[in-house]
């Protein structure tokens, strides 16, 4: 591809994550599909991206990268320095990579020149109500505020310095599945206790969207769970029921290994 290719954005490793920011920007009308070249190892993942998405799809990262203002590098971890190096990316043109774990150090080593941005997305990203964490280089600091604008069209954007990047991820980045096994959970003990799946599905559903909005109104959680506890009532035995199994202590001890993960991946590219 060539200058006048018409690129926008080339996504490097059209996964599931990048794929849900992809979704997300073209159902915004952040970009339109002729902007925009995805690139993916197998023919049969070039064509799911091309059937879902219709963006333009290929096989050279190298050709994706020709032209492009902005590269999303969605790659495995492990192919992120190799897959950068061999698409020889210009000095003008924005990395932005969700490569968990690659610090910006390595990243612009592997580019050798030109603006680098982290950004830890969820999968919410899809439906537009993703949340994006953004940590620039050094020096990086006005593109990292560009692609914030950018993402703020598909989600929420939190800025973090990058020693807090993988914190941060182990909060939204994979926050989701948190919220997923509470949701199954929920759902499950709903049907056993005899509710039809269907309308557990509903309840559990309904619920957790309805609490989500009104910790948006800005109350402190433990307000509003006070709200919803009457002393020695239905909610309060059931609260009772959770402390004592170390529901705190569960979340405290998963979102520390997810973090200690993320820096454990990092620590290879030192």
């Amino acid at each position: 591809m060539s200058e006048s290719s018409g690129v926008t954005l080339a996504v490097l490793g059209c996964g599931t994550m990048a794929s849900a920011i992809l979704a997300g920007l073209l159902d915004a009308d952040v970009v339109r599909p002729d902007e925009v070249v995805a690139t993916a190892a197998s023919q049969a993942s070039r064509e799911r991206i091309r059937s879902q998405l219709g963006v333009r799809v290929c096989d050279d990262n190298a050709a994706a990268c020709a032209g492009a203002k902005v590269v999303l590098l969605g790659v495995k971890p492990h192919l992120a320095l190799p897959v950068l190096r061999e698409a020889r990316l210009g000095p003008d043109t924005v990395l932005v990579s969700i490569a968990a774990g690659v610090p910006t150090t390595a990243l612009h080593q592997a580019r050798q020149a030109g603006p680098v941005v982290r950004v830890m997305p969820n999968t919410p990203a899809s439906v537009g109500r993703g949340v994006f964490i953004v940590s620039p280089a050094r020096g990086a600091e006005q593109a990292a505020d560009e692609v914030a604008a950018t993402l703020e069209r598909v989600g929420d954007v939190v800025q973090v310095p990058e020693h807090l990047h993988d914190a941060a991820t182990a909060v939204s980045g994979s926050g989701p599945a948190y919220i997923f096994l509470v949701a199954e959970a929920m759902m499950d003990a709903a049907v056993g206790l005899g509710v039809p799946r269907a309308q557990a599905s509903e309840l559990v559903i309904g619920t957790l969207s309805g609490s989500a909005e009104l910790l948006r109104q800005g109350q402190h959680p433990a307000a509003l769970r006070n709200q919803v506890t009457s002393p020695g009532g239905t909610t309060a035995a059931a609260l009772d029921e959770l402390e004592a199994h170390g529901l705190r202590t569960a979340f405290s001890r998963a979102m520390q290994a997810c973090c200690d993960k993320a820096r454990s991946m990092g620590g290879r590219f030192e």
